[in-house]
């Protein structure tokens, strides 16, 4: 029914029963866990919608990003907020979980390589896009498996970045384009 006591059983579920532009808030309950098995698998396409991860620490809401490489997170409509979710890589060299093309959006996420075998090449690519906000908490390995990038920019502006990264890049930990 979409109440605490009675959630929706999927975030994809729960964006499409919001309407556009009209200050929705869904909440993720706490020690939530879904897999994202395709592009786009959860799609941000309703504009103005918020999602906020309950938990603290362990027990945040987690996302596992597996199947295939392409496994993502899509925002495509304006105006989305999305904070305290933790994407966990379930497949090695995962091209871009969060991925943004659309203005006016913010993250503020954390992301974990699942072991130095299971990493992704980045965890958020923002394409085309201005009015951009991203906070990440990258959580890699020292050895085995880097990223490229943590986060990379194609054709933005006006994007604030805040990175809190550990492991190695081959690029840098963010990549503007």
């Amino acid at each position: 029914k979409g109440t605490y006591l009675a959630p929706f059983a999927t975030i994809a579920y729960a964006i499409s029963q919001c309407s556009a532009n009209n200050n929705n808030i869904i909440y993720v309950r706490e020690g939530y866990v879904e897999t994202v098995i395709a592009a786009g698998g959860i799609t941000f396409d309703v504009a103005g919608v918020t999602l906020i991860g309950l938990g603290q620490g362990a027990n945040r809401p987690t996302l596992t990003f597996s199947t295939s490489v392409a496994a993502s997170v899509l925002v495509s409509a304006a105006n989305v907020n999305i904070s305290g979710l933790v994407g966990v890589s379930g497949i090695n060299a995962l091209t871009n979980p969060f991925s943004v093309t659309a203005a006016g959006c913010s993250l503020d996420i954390e992301w974990q390589d699942a072991s130095t075998s299971l990493s992704a090449a980045r965890a958020v690519l923002a394409t085309s896009v201005s009015r951009l906000q991203v906070e990440l908490a990258y959580r890699g390995f020292r050895n085995g498996g880097q990223v490229v990038n943590a986060i990379r920019l194609v054709d933005c502006s006006h994007v604030d970045v805040l990175v809190d990264a550990f492991g190695v890049n081959s690029v840098g930990w963010v990549e503007m384009a």
